[in-house]
């Protein structure tokens, strides 16, 4: 135990080393976040102020709750466009003007910056500065957890009644985020991948939806075809996201093959990355896969290029509006091995920094199950499937709510390893395009994967 201890210290130093340089090299930028630091936290914790100073338990763990009341709390947070933004500022003003405790949540945007809200988020705080609470993503989570950052919120949620809405799922994949056995993630978004498709499509290919992955590849070479008899493919079955994004889809592959993300280099996992290469070498997705990102996938689905394409509920609105009734969806088919899909997440934390965590999570609660999740879920159309969200009359209109729902039961996320950022933004696309384009075979790219994953070969 103590090796373990000394080697995660040791972990946890290096990381706060190179954070510390980050926050050098960018001293100018990071001084707005640090001088933004925790300066509102409320008054009404003195109580736990006291008991930390004479060495004791602080108001949570003692089980005397510090009171709410008056509390200021600095909330930052990012937003995917400027409807958003909006939507976000209107929720943080109505709770401020309705709850009964006279909390008050001054709510700072930042840009998601392709992930450097983590990183500047995290160098605010290491630097004394920060909000109270945030929006999260759980891919930040061990390297938050490790250098104590996080608060535990178990005794919270245990003490919520609606606790149940949420599934146990979710709450396990909230507590794997960080490895260290607490509830430091508090979820608010999950958006399960399922499979979009053309029903016009299947019903031209002669094929119904597919029940089992081999089924589901089979749709995928079924749907490819040659529309006016000319030799050329006009359709192909799957509109592959062999770039940025795309590691979220292999997954699927990987379980429904008996493999996962801890070990790429099994036969299992080589099994399910040729049948993914083979996708592209059968010529069953179009020759740009290889570079394909989000607007590229979209744009073969919307063009009419693709029969599939996986996305999640963020985009179904635009489906309903460009096809009516010529689009559906499925949830990601699995195996007897397996069944997995990946889910793009939005989460809450409350730091262990903020001095009235009570206050804290009342926001957080109101944002979930309360009225702000409500409005949220209204605006977005994401949420968790809680009693507030099903109730509306957006969740019983939209079709593929239902779809979304479901992919819930197999959804889960990249292990949040020390590297799985770099993963995701270094080595995925560059080793996957040259494993689509032939310069290195299935074995070869997993392994350069699986080193910068998992920091094994």
């Amino acid at each position: 135990f103590h090796n373990v201890l000394c080697l995660s210290e040791a972990k946890g130093m290096d990381i706060i080393m190179k954070k510390q340089k980050l926050a050098v090299i960018g001293l100018g930028i990071m001084s707005a976040f640090i001088l933004g630091a925790c300066s509102s936290q409320s008054a009404s914790s003195n109580a736990t102020e006291a008991a930390s100073e004479d060495g004791g338990e602080s108001a949570a763990e003692s089980g005397q709750a510090a009171s709410p009341e008056g509390a200021q709390l600095t909330f930052w947070y990012w937003a995917d466009n400027t409807e958003q933004s909006n939507l976000i500022k209107t929720i943080v003003e109505n709770f401020n003007n309705s709850n009964e405790y006279g909390i008050q949540v001054t709510a700072e945007e930042y840009p998601w910056n392709g992930g450097g809200f983590s990183e500047d988020t995290f160098t605010a705080i290491m630097g004394g500065g920060g909000p109270d609470l945030s929006t999260f993503k759980l891919s930040a989570g061990k390297m938050y957890a490790a250098n104590g950052l996080l608060a535990d919120m178990t005794s919270y949620v245990d003490a919520w009644e609606d606790k149940d809405q949420i599934r146990d799922s979710i709450w396990d994949i909230m507590k794997d985020s960080t490895g260290n056995g607490q509830l430091n993630v508090l979820p608010w978004t999950l958006e399960p991948l399922y499979v979009y498709y053309r029903p016009s499509y299947f019903e031209q290919a002669g094929v119904e939806v597919p029940e089992t992955f081999d089924e589901w590849l089979a749709c995928i070479e079924a749907c490819t075809m040659d529309t006016d008899g000319d030799g050329i493919t006009d359709v192909y079955g799957y509109g592959m996201r062999g770039g940025s994004g795309g590691q979220e889809h292999l997954g699927s592959f990987l379980y429904a093959y008996g493999a996962d993300w801890n070990d790429l280099t099994t036969p299992e996992a080589v099994e399910a990355y040729q049948a993914y290469l083979d996708i592209y070498k059968n010529g069953w997705a179009p020759e740009s896969a290889p570079n394909a990102g989000y607007a590229e996938i979209v744009d073969g689905f919307k063009s009419g290029l693709t029969a599939m394409f996986i996305h999640h509920i963020g985009s179904s609105n635009e489906w309903i509006e460009a096809f009516g009734d010529d689009v559906s969806a499925f949830v990601m088919p699995g195996s007897d091995k397996g069944q997995w899909t990946c889910t793009g997440d939005t989460q809450f934390v409350v730091y262990e920094q903020c001095e009235n965590k009570d206050a804290a999570f009342e926001f957080v609660k109101y944002m979930t199950t309360g009225d702000g999740g409500t409005e949220w879920f209204k605006g977005t159309g994401k949420g968790l499937g809680t009693d507030n969200v099903t109730a509306t009359e957006e969740f019983a209109a939209n079709p593929f709510q239902e779809i979304s729902a479901e992919s819930l039961e197999i959804a889960g996320v990249l292990p949040p390893t020390d590297t799985v950022s770099e993963f995701i933004n270094s080595v995925w696309a560059n080793t996957n395009q040259q494993a689509l384009l032939g310069e290195l075979d299935a074995a070869e790219a997993l392994e350069v994967m699986n080193q910068s994953l998992n920091g094994t070969e």
